[in-house]
Formats: C-alpha cells, structure tokens, sequence
C-alpha cells in the first residue's frame, strides 16, 4: 500500500487528522506523510482547513469513493494505486 493510500485510509477511519496524526497512525515519516497530504488535496481526495494554528485533513467524497472501490477489489486482486 502506498504512503497516499495510507494516509487517505487513515482519514476514511478517523476522520480530520492533523500531520501528526497521520504520522501516528501509519508510522510513515512526517515529510513522506506531508508530500501525500499534500498529493491527496491537488487530486481532492482531502481537503486542509487551519484551525487552531494547525492544517488539519479531511477525506472528500471522492476520497471516500477511491477508499470505497478498494473494498470492493476481489481478494487476491492489487488495489489502484492512488
């Protein structure tokens, strides 16, 4: 699974996560996990709102959709990259 899978799978289950969340949740380290927040929102698969002096992450509905089509990959066929 990639970084960009990772962190949008993270945000599918817990909804807005800061930076350090992410990082928390998916041991991916905190310039790798930035670059795929980052990715995510051009492709609008999150959005990023600042609130109390930190950008916070939320999954948009495309996002979800993309997390949804994975669960619906037949087992023992490879998920789309995001």
């Amino acid at each position: 699974m990639t970084e960009k899978m990772r962190a949008l799978q993270t945000l599918s289950t817990h909804g807005e996560c800061t930076l350090l969340d992410i990082v928390d949740a998916t041991g991916i380290e905190s310039g790798r996990a930035f670059a795929a927040l980052q990715a995510l929102v051009r492709e609008n698969h999150t959005v990023s709102a600042k609130r109390d002096g930190h950008a916070r992450y939320t999954i948009t509905n495309a996002g979800r959709e993309r997390v949804d089509s994975w669960d619906r990959t037949p087992a023992g066929q490879e998920k789309n990259h995001v």
